[in-house]
């Protein structure tokens, strides 16, 4: 059976229910357990939330009890729902979701619009390393090994936090090989197993990989489509279940886009204080603001107390093939580096000090960057309406990703079959704990836009396969390699 990792009360589940309310001669019980299913499926409850009782449930519905009964019956049958004697049903998945493939061929066949990262920018990585050339004769009279980071890359990270509005010393970094092994580097210094770590619900799929590996508990708080965070909730959550860390993206959220306003920020710092838990947040996107420029760090919203660490990387603004990354902490993270150092004892001096000259030249790429992804979000948006009509796009307003809510929840199947066609696709599952999310596809606009809109097209055609719509046309010949 699912652990319950959070419960709903009746009257909230009754607003996020809506009009569920059948038409015709449908029974009520059936519309229920499939509005209840959808709600599951959508991720906009997560799995492993205790529902109310049938009692208190019906009440709020004003609907007799039979029918809640007959609804909850429904989903244990289809295995949405768990049951045992003398505690609340809670909410499952009747099978395991496969997560999003690991891609480790060259695939040349493939159209790999799973993949939310940008070709390196033009001239700046070449010049990255020439500078690194010219600064290497000092470092090659050395061993090399550097477990903090090479001091000017620290020195470059700091100076970008600063005009950000985050004062920051170079002994507050810690530089790691990009931000999935900076995830692996907190969790290995404050998470044991079994603990329990709260996430967004959609969230990045590599921190999800990363707790399943460290046998970690996530636990869900559902991010809404539109209006983003529910702070509301997420207090309530870790006063129930006492979380070992928060993990938040509020930058240009991968993969909605989604951004956390000041007021939100300030608030994740007092909740961090308040109930002493460490708020681990991941700032991979924070420059790629297309419509509205992110606020201030979280970190310097942060009351007494707080204790915030901030990740960041070069994969999302400059390039993916760096492999830098970093820590932020308030003081000289020490426990963080020795545990970096126990796990691969250093990062590659060349590739940092590429990395540094990059960050201190963002003004020479950075604007053209954004241009173009904005133009080719345009261009996925209107694919998007065209290839799959009736789909809702979330309102992002910055970084990589679109969030796709496809009319129907077969989101899996229509990536199954947007792979056959030659498009590889991550569907919602692979972002949502124990899987659900299965009305979502995630859509990167990081492809060039004549890609892109062909990439989209295929999976509009998929999306038909799956619903079992309409013939597919041949377009074999158009693939793209």
């Amino acid at each position: 059976m699912f652990p319950a990792t959070g419960s709903v009360g009746a009257a909230a589940l009754v607003r996020q229910l809506g009009s569920w309310r059948p038409s015709g001669a449908r029974p009520a019980y059936l519309a229920l357990a499939e509005a209840l299913r959808l709600l599951v499926l959508d991720g906009r409850v997560p799995v492993g939330t205790a529902l109310p009782s049938e009692r208190a449930l019906a009440a709020h519905l004003e609907v007799s009890r039979t029918t809640v009964t007959a609804a909850y019956a429904e989903l244990r049958d289809s295995g949405h729902l768990q049951s045992r004697q003398g505690a609340r049903s809670v909410l499952s998945l009747p099978h395991a979701v496969p997560a999003e493939p690991a891609d480790t061929g060259p695939e040349a066949d493939l159209i790999r619009l799973n993949i939310a990262a940008p070709s390196a920018p033009d001239q700046i990585v070449h010049d990255g390393y020439r500078h690194a050339l010219e600064c290497a004769p000092p470092y090659l009279a050395g061993i090399g090994l550097y477990p903090g980071g090479v001091r000017a890359l620290r020195e470059s990270i700091a100076r970008r936090y600063t005009d950000r509005g985050l004062p920051t010393d170079s002994e507050q970094v810690l530089v790691t090989s990009g931000a999935q092994h900076a995830l692996r580097v907190v969790l290995d210094t404050l998470v044991h197993p079994g603990d329990r770590v709260i996430v967004e619900q959609p969230t990045h799929h590599g921190t999800i990989l990363a707790l399943r590996r460290h046998n970690a508990r996530p636990v869900a708080v559902g991010l809404h489509p539109e209006h983003g965070w529910d702070l509301d909730q997420l207090e309530a959550v870790v006063k129930q279940q006492n979380p070992r860390i928060i993990f938040t993206i509020p930058d240009f959220h991968n993969p909605t886009g989604l951004l956390l306003d000041e007021a939100g920020r300030r608030r994740l710092g007092e909740i961090s204080a308040r109930y002493r838990v460490p708020v681990v947040v991941d700032e991979t996107m924070a420059e790629l603001a297309l419509d509205v420029p992110a606020p201030p760090p979280v970190a310097s919203f942060a009351p007494r107390g707080a204790r915030i660490i901030t990740l960041g990387s070069a994969s999302k603004t400059i390039w993916a093939g760096l492999r830098v990354g970093w820590i932020r902490t308030e003081t000289s993270p020490d426990s963080l580096t020795a545990a970096r150092y126990d796990m691969d004892l250093a990062g590659a001096v060349f590739e940092q000090l590429a990395a540094g000259y990059a960050l201190d030249h963002l003004a020479d790429f950075l604007p053209g960057r954004l241009d173009s992804l904005r133009v080719a979000r345009t261009v996925a948006r209107d694919a998007v309406a065209e290839h799959l009509p009736g789909a809702m796009v979330s309102p992002g307003v910055g970084g990589l990703c679109l969030w796709v809510t496809l009319p129907r929840p077969v989101g899996t199947a229509t990536a199954a079959a947007a792979a056959a066609l030659g498009v590889r696709i991550a569907a919602g599952s692979a972002f949502g704990v124990d899987g659900a999310l299965e009305r979502n596809i995630r859509i990167p606009y990081s492809l060039p836009p004549d890609q892109l809109a062909q990439a989209i097209e295929l999976v509009g055609a998929a999306y038909r396969r799956a619903t079992g719509g309409a013939t597919m046309p041949d377009l074999a010949g158009q693939l793209v390699v």
